[in-house]
């Protein structure tokens, strides 16, 4: 969940320091010398989202268990945890 969870703001920050680096190639703005745009940050959060959610239409599509598999959950037995796995 945690490799999820880092990827997904991976992909939303990705946008960001795209451009903050092209700003800085390009312009040769230090980071923190300027303000950007408030139009300019909502295109990055929309841009960013939408990687965001791509990102984990591909995770979701290409990791789990094999179709007709049964998946059974994590579980105690005798004092100690058996992780889920597919069946």
């Amino acid at each position: 969940m945690l490799r999820f969870l880092g990827f997904t703001i991976l992909c939303f920050l990705l946008p960001f320091l795209a451009y903050g680096l092209w700003r800085f190639v390009r312009h040769g703005a230090a980071p923190g010398s300027e303000t950007w745009p408030n139009i300019v940050l909502l295109r990055l959060a929309g841009v960013g989202a939408l990687a965001m959610l791509v990102a984990i239409a591909v995770l979701v599509s290409f990791s789990g268990g094999d179709a007709g598999r049964v998946y059974h959950p994590a579980r105690i037995e005798n004092g100690r945890l058996i992780p889920g796995n597919f069946e």
